[in-house]
């Protein structure tokens, strides 16, 4: 199996930087202006941005229509945060303070945000992504309505607060490009698949995209990209 499926060929070659502008400029204007929204949005974290970030980007994943999914609803009217399954409330409560303290320490040992994930120190990175990996676990478990956020849901609500640091992972992307449950993994094979690249092409991979963008926002659209073909079909429809 390749050591590296997103940013590499199967038979080991990286994709060039022209190919990768290419697929971020074609991937869903939408797309593009939710995450930059939401990037602009998360430079400070309290309950108002955290509320209004996660209920900005995860009707634009298609996770707010079915009822019976435990962000049924989540939305913004007008100036609003609409929450009936207080789904947003649970989470919140569920990591706030750990939260917070991961974000003012990414910001205290980091000085450029598009780029903070390879900015971290040997000690800072092990700190981040251990604690990213805690808060992703307590809120995979929340219960709403008897029924649990889920690693799809987790993942999209640390990547509305913490675009500088986290990747939202649906289905297809566990099960067959990361083929891991483990968030750390996750981000630990973005962090070291980026840096090859880099050192490939001598090229920032933050400035393949178009600013304000983060490192996690360009890797997850070829991330998507990687996705079995019927999976990648569905980036039409974003």
């Amino acid at each position: 199996m390749e050591r590296f499926k997103v940013l590499f060929r199967k038979d080991g070659s990286p994709i060039d930087a022209p190919r990768i502008k290419l697929l971020v400029s074609e991937f869903p204007e939408s797309y593009d202006k939710v995450v930059k929204k939401i990037i602009a949005n998360s430079t400070t974290l309290n309950r108002e941005t955290f509320m209004c970030n996660v209920a900005t980007l995860l009707p634009s994943f298609r996770m707010t229509r079915n009822a019976k999914y435990v962000f049924h609803g989540v939305k913004i009217q007008g100036k609003t945060v609409l929450d009936p399954k207080h789904a947003l409330d649970l989470c919140w409560t569920k990591v706030n303070g750990e939260l917070q303290d991961l974000k003012k320490h990414i910001g205290q040992n980091t000085s450029d945000r598009s780029r903070a994930i390879l900015e971290l120190s040997s000690e800072s990175h092990n700190y981040v992504i251990g604690k990213t990996s805690e808060l992703f676990e307590k809120l995979k478990w929340t219960s709403v309505n008897n029924s649990e956020v889920g690693r799809v849901g987790a993942s999209k609500i640390l990547f509305a607060v913490l675009p500088e640091i986290a990747l939202p992972v649906d289905n297809a992307e566990w099960d067959d490009v990361f083929r891991t449950d483990n968030y750390g993994k996750v981000l630990t094979t973005m962090i070291d698949e980026v840096s090859e690249w880099e050192a490939k092409f001598q090229t920032p991979f933050e400035s393949l995209g178009s600013p304000p963008t983060t490192i996690p926002s360009i890797y997850n659209v070829m991330a998507m990209d990687a996705r079995p073909k019927k999976e990648r079909a569905l980036i039409q429809n974003f």
